[in-house]
């Protein structure tokens, strides 16, 4: 086997074996990326549900049970508003910013050194 060949086979094995490296950390941060984008899920369907099982039970109850009293219009506003507080908060808590778990800062920080290297490398040339 020519040398350039034992050179060339010499530098890719610790270039995959950076690369598996890299391939396992992207993992990592997908899996926790995954139970984020899941909890979210579970947030918005929580808000959906209680917006709507509010709007439609302030409704029913409140022009039911306060229809002939001087009441009606104060229960119906409060408990509208009390549900749809709620559902807002949920939806917040839905959609706010993702925080990023500990593989996700490992690989930012792999990359970021990676590229600091390439960067040195590079003016060598």
């Amino acid at each position: 086997m020519p040398a350039i060949a034992l050179r060339a086979l010499a530098a890719l094995a610790p270039l995959a074996q950076h690369l598996a490296a890299y391939a396992q950390l992207g993992a990592a941060a997908v899996g926790e990326y995954r139970s984020a984008w899941v909890r979210r899920l579970c947030f918005a369907v929580a808000a959906f549900i209680l917006g709507m099982a509010g709007l439609a039970a302030t409704w029913m109850i409140g022009l039911a049970a306060f229809w002939d009293t001087q009441w009606r219009m104060t229960y119906v506003i409060a408990s509208a508003a009390t549900l749809l507080l709620l559902a807002i908060i949920f939806g917040g808590l839905a959609f706010s910013k993702m925080s990023g778990g500990r593989a996700t800062g490992l690989l930012r920080e792999e990359l970021n050194k990676d590229r600091e290297l390439l960067q040195q490398w590079t003016r060598t040339l």
